[in-house]
Parts: structure tokens; C-alpha cells; sequence
């Protein structure tokens, strides 16, 4: 009796985790991709607006190396949109064959590895700049510029195109999916080992580190900044000081907010991704299909740092909320002002015609005046030229 109870509860737990499952599938298929691509985008968007403006590049610039880091925020919300462009499409393969053909599934898959390797190493780069500005705040202005910042980020990306050059070779449509060659599949089972150590744990343990220093580096600085500034700097140069260091100080705490986020939304995938391929000449089983599972939807997690910078600027960045709000300021005057001159136009126009069209009525009722007067002469005329006979 109970072995028959046991067996009928496994059965109701089957269909119900089946049922559940396919729930959860089709959130991630079809209505998280697409608002992930739309937010996302429209984050990137604004970001990509507000870091190519000259305006705030020389404000950032008057704070000496704060300027540094821009070129890698810059370029990164490039690649995420990038990024964010083929998990839109990706989603719209739901609905039609949009990845699954021929250059389209080699390009696609190649922009994404190029894009991970990005926002990986973009983190490092700043974050590393971050670090020497606070462990050498004297040496910043003559190590870090705009200029060289934008080099090393151009090279990054050359690098991560150069790199990656191999997989285009190695993918293909195979039973009308995108997927490795079969020939080629034991070379891309060793590269992608390679690229999860690359993109993965390389970039992780870097960032920890620097970033734990970052920390304990402010904290010293807290202690030690009143007491150096008192005994080396006069008024006017400890209040200058004091003001770059405090800009420096906020942007450091809001790119160790980026980078820290970035570190705890790819943990799960990164962690799930290493482990299944360091175990995959192992027999399949229950653990690796749980594993490969996790790894599925750890994925969804991991697309969420291709999107969220924007909204961390928001939270913890006030030069870029305050840059964000002029901007649309600046925007909504820009529309006022345009369909106020749109009205203007208009209006010009109306005046225009009425004046058009009263002009042509006078003229009209003059001429027709006239044409009324000819009538009448021509009336009389005839009366005067035709012989009248009066009978008696």
C-alpha cells in the first residue's frame, strides 16, 4: 500500500515539475529576453549619449585622471547594445528563423565572444586604474589620460577580434541549428575551456583582488587624508585637494559598485560553465544533466550585466544623474522650442492664404462689379444703336 501511495506521488511530481519547467522556459524565451533587449538598450542608449558629449568630457576633464576611465564606460555600452541586438534576435528566433543560417549564426556567435571578452577586460582595465589612483594619487595626472585610456581600450577590442578569429571556422548549421562541426567539435570542446579560464577565472580572482585593496586603501586614506592635508598644503590648495580627492573617491566607489555587480551576476554562470566542461569526459547522469540546467538558466542571469551599468550610474553616480537631467532638459527645450516654430510656421502659413484668399475676393467682386457695369453699357449701347419704330 505504501509502495503503491509512493508511486502515485511520483507521478503527480513529474507532471508538475514538467509543468513548471516549461513555465519557466517560456519566461526566459519569450517575454524576459525582450524586456532584458529593450531596457538594456535603451540604458546603453542614453549612456552612449551622455559619455560622447564634449561638454562632459571637459567638465570630468577639470578633475585630472577621473577623465581616464570614461573611454572604457564609452566602449562598453557600445558592445552591450551590441550584445543586447542578438538576444533581441535571438528572441525574435522564436518566431522566425532569424540566427539559424549561414554567416548569420557564424557572426552572431563570434560579436558574442568578442562582446564577453570586452566587458570582462573593460572591468580590469578600470578597475586597475582605479587602483593606482588610489594607491598613487600623486603620480595620476602624469600615468593616466583620456588619450592613452582610449588606445588601450581600441587595442582590447582589436585584441578580442584577433583572438576569436578561429570560431567562425569551427561553427556551422548542423540539423538546421547553429551548433559546432562535428569534425571540428573536439578542438572547440579545448577553446572553450580555454575561453571560460580567459574570460571567467582569470578576470574573476583579478577583480576580487584589486578590488579588496581598493577597500582597504579608502580606508586608510579616511584615516590619513586631514592630517597630510593640514601639514602640507596651505587653504587654497588643501580646498582643491580636498575636492579632487572626493571626486576621485566618489568615482572609485561607484566603478567598485560596477565591478563587484559584474563579479556577483556572473558567478553562478561562470561557476556552472567551468565545472560542466572540466567534467564533460564524464558519463552522463543525473548531476550533469542538473548541472547543464543550472547552467541554462544561470545563462539568463549572466545577460543581466550586459544591461544594468546604466541603472548603476543612476544610483550611485550624481554627476552622471545630473548630466542625464540636463539632458533631457536640454531635449524637451529643444521640442518645445521646435514645435513652437512649427506653430509659428503654421501660422505664417494660415496668414498667408487668408491674405491670398482675401485679395483674390476683391478681386473677384471687382471684376465682377466691372463685368456688371460692361454689361450694362453694352445694354444701353445696343438700345441706342437699334432702330425704334414707334406706331401710332
Amino acid at each position: 500500500m505504501i509502495s503503491t501511495t509512493n508511486s502515485s506521488m511520483n507521478n503527480l511530481t513529474i507532471p508538475l515539475s514538467h509543468y513548471f519547467l516549461d513555465g519557466l522556459n517560456f519566461f526566459f524565451n519569450h517575454i524576459y529576453l525582450l524586456l532584458l533587449a529593450i531596457i538594456g538598450s535603451i540604458g546603453n542608449a542614453l549612456v552612449i549619449i551622455i559619455f560622447s558629449q564634449r561638454a562632459f568630457r571637459t567638465k570630468i576633464g577639470s578633475f585630472g585622471s577621473n577623465m581616464s576611465i570614461y573611454p572604457f564606460l564609452f566602449y562598453m555600452a557600445i558592445s552591450d547594445t551590441l550584445y543586447l541586438i542578438i538576444l533581441f534576435c535571438l528572441w525574435l528566433s522564436n518566431y522566425i528563423n532569424v540566427l539559424h543560417r549561414p554567416v548569420i549564426c557564424q557572426l552572431t556567435l563570434y560579436i558574442t565572444y568578442v562582446c564577453n571578452f570586452i566587458n570582462a577586460y573593460y572591468t580590469i582595465a578600470f578597475t586597475v586604474q582605479r587602483l593606482f589612483a588610489v594607491i598613487n594619487p600623486f603620480q595620476v595626472s602624469r600615468v593616466l589620460s583620456w588619450y592613452r585610456s582610449r588606445c588601450l581600450a581600441l587595442s582590447i577590442i582589436l585584441f578580442a577580434c584577433i583572438i576569436y578569429s578561429y570560431l567562425p571556422f569551427l561553427i556551422g548549421i548542423v540539423n538546421g541549428k547553429c551548433f559546432s562541426r562535428p569534425e571540428y567539435r573536439w578542438i572547440n570542446k579545448y577553446m572553450d575551456i580555454i575561453d571560460s579560464i580567459i574570460v571567467f577565472l582569470i578576470p574573476y580572482f583579478a577583480i576580487i583582488t584589486m578590488n579588496t585593496i581598493i577597500l582597504i586603501s579608502l580606508r586608510r586614506m579616511k584615516h590619513d587624508q586631514q592630517e597630510f592635508l593640514f601639514r602640507h598644503h596651505s587653504q587654497l590648495n588643501r580646498i582643491r585637494e580636498l575636492t579632487r580627492r572626493n571626486a576621485s573617491r566618489k568615482i572609485t566607489q561607484l566603478l567598485l559598485t560596477v565591478s563587484t555587480s559584474y563579479l556577483i551576476i556572473c558567478a553562478p554562470y561562470a561557476s556552472m560553465h567551468t565545472w560542466r566542461l572540466l567534467n564533460s569526459h564524464q558519463e552522463e547522469n543525473k548531476n550533469s544533466q542538473l548541472i547543464k540546467k543550472l547552467e541554462h538558466y544561470s545563462l539568463f542571469i549572466y545577460h543581466i550585466s550586459f544591461a544594468m551599468n546604466f541603472y548603476i550610474y543612476i544610483l550611485f553616480g550624481s554627476k552622471f544623474r545630473r548630466e542625464l537631467k540636463r539632458f533631457f532638459t536640454k531635449s524637451k527645450q529643444s521640442f518645445c522650442h521646435y514645435f513652437q516654430e512649427k506653430k509659428v510656421y503654421e501660422n505664417e502659413n494660415r496668414l498667408e492664404l487668408t491674405e491670398k484668399n482675401s485679395i483674390m475676393s476683391v478681386e473677384y467682386s471687382f471684376n465682377g462689379d466691372l463685368n456688371q457695369t460692361d454689361d450694362g453699357r453694352s445694354i444701353l449701347r445696343n438700345y441706342c444703336c437699334c432702330p425704334i419704330s414707334i406706331h401710332l
